[in-house]
């Protein structure tokens, strides 16, 4: 858990990026007292940037982390059909349009449009797929927002070093052992699912870490399909065996948080609670997973509109083992905690609880 603003970059670095959106919900969880402005300065001075990697999410990562999560997804970004995809080469239309935006960018999407408009007649829309092209192909990065709105340039012209000259394989190999080193023990499945890749793919990779003793298999208690480790990690792991560490928190878990996006499919086998992630047809923004040390004991949807004063909790549903006056206490004071970092007046209904056999 983080301390100071000092410690940011390192916990995002060890969780594997932040969803842009809810950001600082995650940072809120990982730290004793968090302050918006911490993250704001490491953001600001491009040590924090944003990307689409793992499986076309926008995550928020480590400038330095950056090139391998980039070259590690572009296997990924040229299966997608339109949105994020990653041309297979370079036209002359894109090599026009990085030279204008190395002359006169940054640009963002919408400017960039209105500025060759007013120099070229280009079918509408295309101005702008001209510009993800080029970004996703790695020609130019983003370098934080204007309006609100993503801001790009070229590479060469960013006001941070970004050096994307990282080879694709090596990349793979990096972005699966930095899976296994948040995640500890995780199947190939487990690892396709975070990362968005084939899991013929994700075997490939895992079969060449394999062979040169980089991981391991490993036996995971209750699991019965096959996981792997970091070779490095099992003087770690062994010595969890006989003095595992009590916990007993409470934490709201926002939709895209590490924990729920790496076991997406083990929750209710690991976690014990069968959570799922909000379709935007069901009109709900956040589906928090409420956390109480290693289980997931329930859940809620909370409503936190920027124009309400009110931080409002809906469908709280409680796994009945687990509702006890302490654990409700911590529930309603992490609920009160959130509450006033948004500014907003708690509401919150009664929960419902249910069996669990877990």
């Amino acid at each position: 858990m983080g301390k100071t603003g000092n410690d940011v970059p390192s916990v995002v670095c060890s969780i594997g990026g932040l969803q842009y959106g809810g950001h600082s919900i995650e940072l809120l969880n990982r730290f004793e007292d968090f302050q918006p402005e911490w993250f704001d300065y490491w953001y600001e001075n491009h040590t924090l940037i944003d990307g689409h990697v793992l499986r076309g999410a926008l995550r928020i990562v480590n400038v330095e982390d950056y090139p391998y999560y980039f070259m590690a997804t572009r296997s990924v970004a040229r299966r997608r059909a339109t949105y994020q995809k990653c041309p297979s080469g370079l036209t002359a239309a894109h090599r026009n349009a990085l030279k204008i935006i190395d002359k006169h960018g940054p640009f963002t999407p919408s400017e960039f449009a209105n500025f060759v408009d007013t120099r070229d007649s280009l079918p509408k829309g295309k101005a702008k797929k001209l510009l993800y092209d080029l970004y996703n192909y790695g020609k130019i990065a983003r370098i934080g927002r204007k309006a609100n709105k993503p801001l790009y340039h070229v590479v060469e012209k960013l006001p941070y070093r970004l050096d994307l000259n990282v080879d694709e394989e090596e990349a793979k190999r990096w972005l699966f052992l930095k899976c296994l080193s948040i995640y500890g023990p995780f199947r190939f499945e487990d690892i396709a699912h975070w990362v968005g890749w084939t899991l013929t793919e994700t075997k490939e990779i895992g079969q060449t870490l394999v062979q040169d003793n980089t991981i391991v298999k490993v036996g995971v208690e209750g699991q019965q399909e096959t996981c792997f480790a970091r070779t490095e990690d099992l003087p770690a792991l062994d010595a969890l065996v006989d003095s595992l560490p009590e916990h007993s928190f409470v934490s709201l878990l926002f939709n895209d948080d590490a924990l729920l996006l790496g076991y997406y499919k083990r929750l209710t086998n690991d976690f014990g609670y069968h959570w799922t992630y909000p379709q935007f047809s069901e009109g709900t923004v956040w589906r928090a997973a409420i956390l109480y040390g290693r289980q997931i004991i329930g859940e809620a949807d909370i409503d936190m509109y920027a124009n309400s004063p009110h931080f409002k909790v809906r469908n709280l549903t409680l796994r009945r083992r687990f509702a006890i006056p302490e654990i409700l206490t911590r529930i309603e004071g992490e609920l009160r905690k959130h509450a006033a970092f948004h500014n907003k007046t708690l509401i919150a209904t009664p929960p419902k609880l249910i069996d669990s056999n877990v």
